[in-house]
Order: C-alpha cells, then sequence, then structure tokens
C-alpha cells in the first residue's frame, strides 16, 4: 500500500500544482478578453484546487488504521469527499448557466475573442495533458480520488477546447454578415458547454451517495465477489453460505457466512477456519487490492441475519 499511497500523493500535489496555474492563467485572460466563458473555466480550476487541497488530506487519512473516535478507519471520507466535489461542481455549473441565460436576455456581452482563443488553446492542452496522467495514477494506485479528479481534468480540458471552437468561429462571425450575433455567442457557449458537463458530476454524486447509503455494489462487482468465494469454498464442506459486499470510496468490504451442518461442524478447528480465511482474503485481495472481509463459520442460519438486525 505504501506504493499505491506514494503515487496517489504524489499524483494530488501535480493536481493542486496545476490547478494553481490554471486560476491565474483563467482569470487574467478573463480580465482581458471579458469572457464570462474563461472566467468559469478559472473558477472551475479555483474549485478543483480548493477541493484537490482537501484530497491531499484525505488521502492521507485513508491510510490511517482505526482509532476510537473512527473505530471502522476513515474509509467513508472517501465518498463523502467525491459526493462533495460532485455537488459543487455541479452548482457552480448551474449558476454559469442561469448566468448565460440572464446574458442572453439582456442582449449579450462583447469579448475579445482573439485574445481568448490563445488562452482557450494553452488551458486544454494542459488539462488534457494532466487529465491523462492522473489517469494512468489512478489505474496504478486503485485511487476513487484520482479517478474523479481525471475526469475533473478531462471536463476543464474538453470546456477550453470547446472555448476555442467557439472563439475561432467568433472571429469568422466578425468578418460575415452575422457580426450582431457575436455578442450572444459567448453565453451561448457557455449554455452548451454546462450542459454537456453537468451529466459527469451528477453521475458522480449518485454513484458516491449510492456508497454513502449502503447500497449494494454494482453487478459485475458482486458476481466477481461470488465467482471467487464459490471457487474457494467448492471444495470445502458446507451446506451454503451468504456474502454481504459493500464498496465504500477504494475499500471493499465482504462478509462471509459459511453455513454447515452439526455433521461438518465436526471438520472444522480454529486452525481450519483460519486457514479457509486465509485462502478466501488472498483470492479477494488479488482482485480488490483495498479489502476488508469478515468470515463466519455457523450451524445456526440465524446467526447470518442477526449480523445486520435482530430476528426471531
Amino acid at each position: 500500500m505504501t506504493h499505491h499511497q506514494e503515487l496517489e500523493q504524489k499524483a494530488l500535489q501535480l493536481t493542486i500544482l496545476g490547478n494553481a496555474g490554471m486560476v491565474l492563467l483563467g482569470v487574467m485572460f478573463a480580465v482581458i478578453s471579458s469572457s464570462e466563458a474563461i472566467l468559469f473555466d478559472g473558477v472551475f480550476s479555483g474549485i478543483h484546487l480548493a477541493i484537490s487541497l482537501l484530497s491531499l488530506r484525505v488521502a492521507r487519512l485513508l491510510y490511517l488504521p482505526e482509532d476510537k473516535e473512527f473505530p471502522f478507519g476513515y474509509a467513508m471520507f472517501e465518498p463523502l469527499l467525491n459526493l462533495g466535489k460532485g455537488l459543487v461542481i455541479a452548482i457552480v455549473a448551474m449558476f454559469a448557466l442561469f448566468s448565460s441565460v440572464e446574458s442572453i436576455l439582456n442582449g449579450g456581452r462583447p469579448i475579445e475573442a482573439g485574445v481568448a482563443i490563445w488562452y482557450a488553446i494553452a488551458a486544454s492542452t494542459g488539462c488534457l495533458i494532466l487529465a491523462w496522467q492522473q489517469y494512468r495514477y489512478a489505474q496504478a494506485s486503485h485511487s476513487p480520488i484520482l479517478d474523479v479528479d481525471a475526469k475533473n481534468w478531462l471536463i476543464d480540458g474538453l470546456i477550453s477546447g470547446a472555448v476555442a471552437i467557439a472563439f475561432g468561429l467568433i472571429l469568422i462571425l466578425q468578418q460575415s454578415s452575422l457580426e450582431n450575433l457575436v455578442p450572444y455567442a459567448d453565453p451561448a457557449l457557455v449554455i452548451l458547454l454546462v450542459l454537456f458537463v453537468l451529466p459527469i458530476p451528477i453521475q458522480t454524486v449518485r454513484d458516491n451517495w449510492a456508497q454513502l447509503m449502503g447500497q449494494a455494489p454494482a453487478d459485475p462487482l458482486r458476481q466477481q465477489v461470488r465467482d471467487i468465494v464459490g471457487n474457494v469454498l467448492k471444495p470445502l464442506p458446507h451446506e451454503d453460505y451468504h456474502l454481504r459486499p459493500l464498496m465504500t470510496g477504494r475499500l471493499i468490504y465482504v462478509q462471509v457466512y459459511v453455513k454447515v451442518s452439526e455433521q461438518q461442524a465436526g471438520d472444522y478447528g480454529i486452525a481450519q477456519v483460519d486457514d479457509m480465511r486465509g485462502q478466501l482474503y488472498q483470492q479477494l485481495q488479488d482482485a480488490f487490492p483495498y479489502l476488508a472481509m469478515d468470515l463466519i463459520v455457523t450451524c445456526d442460519r440465524n446467526w447470518i441475519h442477526r449480523a445486520i438486525m435482530p430476528a426471531d
């Protein structure tokens, strides 16, 4: 885990530096060009910067052991952080949308497209490079924080790329008979960008809300857990088994109840159960590096249900 932690910390530090540069670039060009599309881009980077500082702190907490205040560790902080990221980005996008609609209703706003296009090209190139780099770090470290981070950089890069294309079109419009439409181009562009970007933070909010509520993981993950557990238990004496997989950020928690008959129970001592536990953990950890697991062997099926709520 130390290698994964080092990769994650390095990637988050890179994000902080990248966002600081993007904020300065965006604010400077927004003032020069009077473009709210560029200002929206700069504000987006500023929010990303603030969240990245918080992400760095949360990423360090995730590797700490349990304590008196958090007896199950800090895993729950990760989906909470990613939920917050999605909500903040969605709220900023909605504010930008309403501002642009109001601008169109009031006659639009003039911009310096020639200056803005250079910003958009530089910002798009930088963001897309960082998106690719963060995606690689996320794959190597199995970090949901970096996965969301990579998506944020991709969103930012696509926004800036679209801005560059739109400002190029504005330059063309300024030399045509449609010059009167130029003041409406910038707010119209912001509206299109928001409508394009909004589904991504909404998906982030939905996925992480489901994790915080304890909803079961996606079917493919549950099937993968079921296959691994089934293969390990197949040669061992048992009547049935029950699984409860749960995903919290990067952590996969798997609760395994093995139901045995009273006769089969004679085949199990502490050493045999520990051996089964070791096999299960190793097989599951090969697929899920961040794993917590409980294995319970019982003759009484009621204990399977009493692990969640009282049963008769």
